[in-house]
């Protein structure tokens, strides 16, 4: 059975992804009459037709997609990165902007296209597919590695288009890397897609090296109490969260370590009773929520504020819901701006612990 903040992680996943940008991008002149996808740079050669192992079998694209549909935020960062502008873009209801961009995706646009295009829904209310919707669209490809869906719904996508969805378990990507490899051998720029990655991992690597206080200080991850709840939410150190901070240098506790090892397999977070939550420690705690109040809310739990992590204040609270989306929905064009955001805060409450 799923716990409360496990529930709570999966709808936060649909709601993010709930509504698309669709519609043609200015970057040609010809691209308002044909609705195709714009493309700042060309698929390199031998690229298809290319094969793509994933989660729920292999997908097969022949030739390379004028109608790009992607489902999700870090598909249209991938493929912006790669200098293509889908047809059809996922807008972020969760910390993006009134159009549904991202601030680092809204960067990406701006520099390819000049019209906002109009939204489409491509999820109902309650999750499900809208698949009228997507086939509207006529999509030549769909790309959708950060999902959920069952295999029926995939089959069904794959009547419309080539489809390529999670590699390794919904909602959980095996890693920002392999999505941007994954991303460009299906658009046929996969040399670039390498290049992207060796150069994202390059900057992540800087940051470290420059920051040599992160070394040693161990962390958590976790999130807000709600009303009710008899458990604190920890990530495990698989989630992209706790990925994201890692990679900075920091260490993930052991207490967290080994907790996610007692926990469901499937889960990428688990829960403390926070009667023990002395039995986790950690020299920092980071913690997302949507807004101000649901961190005060959670620091009034007598439990939870004894906890010697917050109670010794050593805790930094990201209700920055752009922020949090990029340590969350980890991309090459997120990680730069999310670094630059995150890691002056980082530094500070290190100094405090």
């Amino acid at each position: 059975m799923a716990t409360p903040f496990r529930k709570r992680g999966l709808a936060a996943f649909a709601l993010l992804a709930v509504l698309t940008v669709s519609g043609c991008s200015q970057g040609s002149s010809d691209a308002g009459s044909t609705g195709t996808t714009t493309a700042a740079s060309q698929a390199e050669d031998g690229a298809f037709p290319v094969t793509i192992k994933h989660a729920l079998g292999e997908t097969t694209i022949k030739e390379e997609p004028k109608r790009v549909l992607v489902m999700d935020s870090e598909s249209a960062d991938t493929a912006l990165a790669l200098g293509v502008v889908p047809t059809s873009i996922s807008k972020q209801t969760w910390g993006g902007d009134e159009q549904g961009y991202f601030p680092w995706t809204r960067q990406a646009v701006d520099k390819l296209i000049e019209a906002a295009p109009e939204t489409k829904e491509f999820y109902s209310e309650s999750g499900d597919l809208n698949f009228e919707v997507i086939l509207d669209e006529d999509p030549d490809i769909i790309l959708a590695p950060y999902s959920g869906f069952s295999q029926e719904d995939y089959a069904r996508l794959s009547e419309i288009a080539p489809t390529v969805p999670y590699d390794n378990k919904p909602w959980q990507p095996s890693s920002w890397q392999q999505m941007t490899i994954s991303i460009g051998q299906a658009l046929g720029r996969p040399a670039r897609a390498s290049e992207l990655v060796t150069e994202t991992e390059a900057a992540v690597e800087k940051v470290k090296t420059s920051h040599p206080e992160f070394k040693g200080v161990s962390f958590l991850y976790g999130t807000y109490l709600r009303e009710g709840e008899t458990e604190a939410a920890i990530y495990g150190p698989a989630d992209p969260r706790v990925k994201f901070i890692s990679d900075l240098g920091l260490t993930v506790a052991p207490d967290v370590v080994a907790g996610a090892a007692k926990s469901d397999a499937d889960s990428f977070s688990f829960g403390v009773s926070l009667e023990k939550l002395d039995t986790v420690d950690a020299d920092i705690f980071i913690g997302w929520a949507s807004e101000q109040s649901e961190v005060d809310y959670s620091l009034k739990n007598p439990l939870f504020s004894k906890w010697s992590v917050i109670s010794g204040g050593k805790d930094l609270w990201l209700t920055d819901k752009a922020l949090s989306s990029a340590t969350q929905r980890v991309s090459v064009l997120g990680i730069p701006w999310g670094m630059d955001v995150l890691v002056p805060q980082l530094t500070d409450i290190i100094g405090k612990s």
